[in-house]
């Protein structure tokens, strides 16, 4: 008689928490100003020009900051999944135009594979709400750029040093 290693009915809920744990670790792996953007909008709701404004930042990088977020969900070399990514986030920017809201529809309706990859896309976006949670806990994120790591400062010090050095030479 031989022993099995594995129960023969799986638990969904554990396969569920394995996909949040893979999310959270992918989440985990972006820059800091990434996670910082993707929680603003996830957790707190914040709207593209709203973050822009409350990180001081032009709003092609909130937009360049969450196609990374969400495209760091994806299968890799998946290139239908990463379109459908760039269009969803595309359309919630305040700048998307109308042309391309055209562009969109037409891109959408060339092929069903389009408007599968989309809705993958939406679901995919959806599933990220657990793992942003457990990202964001601490409320780390609502901190402003104080919350960033030390090496944008450490930097901005030692080009400050480097430059008084200069001046002295100079002076």
């Amino acid at each position: 008689m031989t022993r099995l290693l594995l129960p023969l009915e799986h638990d969904p809920r554990t396969a569920e928490r394995h996909d949040e744990d893979a999310l959270l670790h992918a989440l985990r792996r972006l820059p800091r100003r990434v996670q910082q953007v993707f929680l603003l909008n996830r957790l707190d709701q914040l709207g593209f020009a709203a973050i822009a404004a409350r990180l001081d930042l032009p709003l092609i990088s909130i937009e360049r900051h969450m196609n990374q977020a969400l495209q760091a969900a994806r299968a890799p070399g998946d290139a239908l999944a990463s379109i459908a990514g760039q269009w969803y986030v595309r359309l919630q920017s305040p700048q998307v135009t109308a042309s391309e809201r055209i562009d969109f529809r037409r891109w959408l309706d060339a092929n069903p594979d389009h408007l599968r990859a989309f809705h993958d896309t939406e679901l995919r976006w959806r599933s990220l709400l657990a793992p942003a949670r457990q990202l964001g806990h601490d409320g780390w994120y609502r901190q402003g750029r104080a919350a960033l790591s030390l090496g944008g400062c450490s930097i901005a010090i030692g080009l400050g040093v480097a430059a008084l050095v200069a001046l002295g030479l100079l002076a």
